[in-house]
């Protein structure tokens, strides 16, 4: 059975860090584990990795390590008496942090907000994570306008998406959804997104890979593949669908069409090669969802 024991919280005191720490507090509350909240104090100017958090730290004549340890025993002391937190700081470049924290404390889940896509500009912190960490990740973006609730005392079942490729990579994701569906009051969704063969796309949806299907492949048989992996004790609370089209436009258009409350999806490693030249759903889905979404990295033991 999964099992989730420590759970990493970057935070960085903006609106969506209240947002973030109310769903890291219910995955918390519903796995019994313990919360770390995390805060990294950027050092460098502006532009860098860093700089996201390097203004509003600057002023009052405080330093930024104590500005941030008073702000981070204020959340501290606001979460609920039946939550074990504990707080963090560390300073530097924010992803490396956080990245080097979560090995520290082995941690088996991190919890975070994303400020928008990667630009000339602005480095995502969020993309860096879900690319390199080791362990699953949660991310809500800052317009979410849906929460995932997983608290014991909520009777209602929760529909969640999962787009899968049939790839092994997007596979262990698959797996970890039907993980949550034994612990959690969630109806999983399977998407299977089919691209006709004439489109240039090299990702099929969810991991790297060469397409598995071609123009003409009847849905039913991705159908029966998909109930295939389904295991008999959840079977009841799992949909299967079926699309043809641009993965990122289906899984937006599904997640749209049955509200649900969080996407689980597979994340892979990038080569600088594949950024260049290939496409990426995962990040696309991680920006445009108006739900949380939950990558499961493709190095994740199946």
């Amino acid at each position: 059975m999964l099992q989730i024991r420590t759970v990493l919280c970057p935070v960085d005191f903006t609106e969506e860090s209240f947002r973030e720490l109310d769903l890291a507090t219910e995955v918390c509350r519903s796995f019994g584990a313990r919360l770390v909240l995390h805060h990294n104090v950027g050092n460098a100017p502006g532009g860098t990795a860093a700089s996201w958090m390097w203004h509003q730290e600057h002023r009052n004549g405080h330093s930024p390590e104590e500005r941030a340890t008073a702000q981070l025993r204020e959340l501290l002391e606001a979460l609920p008496s039946d939550v074990q937190p504990q707080g963090r700081l560390s300073s530097g470049v924010a992803a490396p942090a956080i990245l080097h924290l979560e090995d520290e404390l082995g941690a088996d889940l991190v919890v975070m907000a994303t400020h928008g896509a990667s630009s000339s500009d602005h480095t995502s912190i969020a993309e860096q994570i879900v690319e390199r960490s080791r362990c699953p990740v949660l991310v809500l973006h800052g317009d979410s306008d849906r929460s995932l609730r997983l608290s014991s005392e909520i009777t209602r079942i929760f529909d969640v998406l999962v787009p899968t490729d049939l790839s092994p990579a997007a596979e262990r994701a698959v797996s970890y959804a039907f993980e949550l569906a034994r612990v959690l009051p969630i109806r999983l969704h399977l998407l299977h997104v089919l691209i006709p063969r004439k489109s240039a796309w090299v990702e099929t949806g969810v991991s790297m890979g060469e397409p598995q299907v071609r123009e003409g492949q009847p849905s039913e048989e991705i159908r029966e593949r998909l109930a295939a992996l389904v295991p008999e004790d959840i079977e009841n609370r799992v949909r299967l669908h079926v699309e043809i089209g641009d993965p990122t436009e289906k899984i937006e258009e599904l997640s749209n069409r049955l509200k649900v409350s969080c996407i689980i999806m597979g994340a892979h490693a990038r080569g600088f090669l594949r950024k260049i030249f290939t496409r990426d759903t995962s990040l696309e889905v991680l920006h445009k969802a108006v739900c949380p979404v939950w990558f499961v990295p493709e190095t994740r033991a199946a």
